[in-house]
Order: C-alpha cells, then sequence, then structure tokens
C-alpha cells in the first residue's frame, strides 16, 4: 500500500522485541516506513534492512524533538505508531489532527498516560492497566492496534533474520549454556566476585560449557568486574573470533563486550539461557529457546505480590518460562537455578 507509516520506538532493547511481531506485520503490508529507535536498541536495527532506521536519544533531546517533530510536519505521514510512551509523543496527535495516531496507553491508581484529554487524539488506543492484571501481555495488546482487516506476521517473515556467521560458530562450544551478568543485580543481592563464582561452579556441575556475558556499566566498581573475569575465566572475543583458554577455567567463557547481532546468535545456539528478566528472556523468546528468568524483588506485603503479578502480566505474560527469586544466600539461590537448568 502507499500509505506513508512513521513507528517510533526509541526506548530499551528487550521492549523492541515486545514489538516486532507488530512492526513485521506493518512491514509486510506497507512498503513507505520509517523506524525511530535508541542508541539502546538501535542494535537491533538489522531487522529492519531496507527501511530507514533514524536513532535518537533513549531520552530524548530538544534536538530529537524537533527533528521529529519537522519530520511529521514535512513527510505527510498517514500512520504513527507511538510504541513508547514518551510525554511528547502524546502532543503529536493533538498538533497533526490529520493524522491517524495508534498507541499503547497506561492507567495506574495515581496517573493516566497520556491524560483523557489528550487520548481523544488518539485514533486508536488499547490500555496497559498497573492496577490490575492484565489479560492480554503487552506483546499481544500491541496486535490490537492492528487494523480488522490487516493480518499480523506470526512468524516475523517481513523481518531480516540474519545466520549465525561460521566464523563465530567455529569458536563456539557445541553445546553450552549461557548466563548474564548484571552488576546492578549481584550488587542488590550483596553478592561479589565469590559468589559469581560459586554459582558457576554449581552449573558446571550440570553442563560442561558455560558462556556468559556483563552489561558493563560506566562506574569503576562493574569495570573492576569486567578485569576479574578477563583474568580469571576463558575469553571469546566475538569481534575478532578469536578464543583465549585460561588453564584454570578453560571451559568458562566471558564474552567480552559482546555486540547486539552476536548476542542474538549466541542465544539461538545455546541449550538454556540463564538471567534477570528482560532482555535475554525476550530474545529467547524470539529464538524459542529455554530461558530460566532471575529475579529478586523484596516481598514484604500481599500489596507487594499483586503488583509484581500485574508487571509480569504486562511483560511475561504467555512466555512459559521457567523462574526463581532470589536472596542474598547464594547456596540456597544456586540450588533453585540448578533446580530448573
Amino acid at each position: 500500500m502507499c500509505d506513508k507509516i512513521l513507528i517510533l520506538k526509541n526506548d530499551r532493547a528487550g521492549d523492541l522485541f515486545t514489538s516486532l511481531k507488530l512492526i513485521s506485520s506493518l512491514i509486510s503490508r506497507y512498503s513507505s516506513i520509517k523506524i525511530y529507535l535508541s542508541e539502546l536498541n538501535a542494535g537491533f536495527s538489522f531487522f529492519f534492512k531496507n527501511k530507514r532506521v533514524e536513532v535518537v536519544n533513549f531520552n530524548l533531546s530538544i534536538i530529537d524533538k524537533i527533528l521529529i517533530f519537522l519530520d511529521i510536519l514535512m513527510n505527510n505521514y498517514n500512520k504513527v505508531y507511538i510504541l513508547t510512551p514518551k510525554s511528547f509523543y502524546f502532543i503529536l496527535p493533538f498538533i497533526f489532527r490529520n493524522i491517524k495516531f495508534y498507541s499503547i496507553v497506561y492507567e495506574s491508581e495515581k496517573k493516566l498516560r497520556p491524560s483523557k484529554y489528550l487520548r481523544k487524539y488518539l485514533y486508536k488506543y488499547k490500555i496497559i492497566y498497573r492496577n490490575k492484571i492484565n489479560s492480554k501481555s503487552y506483546r499481544d495488546l500491541q496486535l490490537d492496534l492492528l487494523e480488522n482487516k490487516e493480518k499480523y506476521d506470526e512468524n516475523f517473515l517481513s523481518l531480516n533474520i540474519p545466520k549465525i556467521n561460521k566464523n563465530l560458530k567455529n569458536i563456539l562450544p557445541k553445546k553450552f549454556i549461557f548466563f548474564q551478568f548484571r552488576y546492578q543485580f549481584f550488587n542488590k543481592l550483596g553478592w561479589g566476585t565469590k559468589e559469581f563464582d560459586y554459582l558457576i561452579s554449581v552449573i558446571h556441575k550440570k553442563y560442561e560449557y558455560v558462556l556468559f556475558s556483563s552489561d558493563i556499566e560506566s562506574n569503576k566498581v562493574s569495570e573492576n568486574f569486567d578485569s576479574y573475569f578477563k583474568k580469571n575465566y576463558s575469553i571469546i572475543d566475538t569481534k575478532n573470533y578469536l578464543q583465549t583458554k585460561n588453564l584454570i577455567n578453560q571451559k568458562t567463557f566471558y564474552l567480552e563486550k559482546v555486540n547486539a547481532l552476536n548476542l542474538f546468535y549466541i542465544l539461538k545456539e545455546s541449550e538454556i539461557n540463564v538471567a534477570k528478566e528482560g532482555i535475554i528472556g525476550h530474545l529467547s523468546y524470539f529464538h524459542k529457546k529455554k530461558c530460566h528468568n532471575l529475579f529478586n524483588f523484596e516481598i514484604k506485603t500481599k500489596r507487594d505480590v499483586y503488583h509484581q503479578k500485574i508487571s509480569y502480566s504486562e511483560w511475561c505474560k504467555g512466555m512459559n518460562f521457567t523462574f526463581s527469586f532470589l536472596n542474598n544466600d547464594i547456596e540456597k539461590s544456586a540450588r533453585k537455578i540448578f533446580k530448573h537448568i
């Protein structure tokens, strides 16, 4: 069709995967599509080969807002899909009233985003609730934004899904488990390198090879973990396709600064993926791979339990992954993880 479509999806990497089925469905139907991504999810722009992709900040700058405004003003879009809840985006339907805006909106006990007044200018919207259990996940609810006559792309046929580079595959073990280290997650549990080493040793009781990556934040503490991993574990350099063995830990490989594309490949090759709930879970779901999600939130009241059920209904409903709730007791936590992998 000749309609011009704009998709606003400058959010986190895991969130992008929740929108892929909708985006793929739109690509299958419309030839003229432009997609805005963020610095956090642009690494997965390979999905949108031959489509116009613009990268802006996750937190929109004034310049970003001006560019997006001028883009809409000058390019005669027929439909705009707001797939990330930036306050600025909800002002646009009020200004550009001749364009059909589609969006997911949010309701909690104390706040509506956007307000009921601004919702009047959305052509079509669906509601995610933060104050009660959702009947549909965020992923599935987005498909309801499609018009009745529009079919959705169940198998992502309209996306560019690359095959693993042979050079990368040659340096990976034939069978392995993947684990994602998250500094903030470990820090909240009060865990350090000693606890990490213990957890890896427990995983090795069931799997011969363990591959793990790290999301390095820009602070000295997390950089210390990076140095520790490079000193004490074998390394797979996914950029230069090199494998460096550590004599003590020859079968545990640190994926040093792995990029989005190679992480995409590696998670498909693994036997099972283990990580804090988030991007790894969404990637695993895309690949139809087993995944064990880790949670570390505190439960003090029944209200806390209900709040987490609401969150689960928004992000994880229908994914059918196993999960564990962890605390600072590393031995107890390791037993929980071992049971499910």
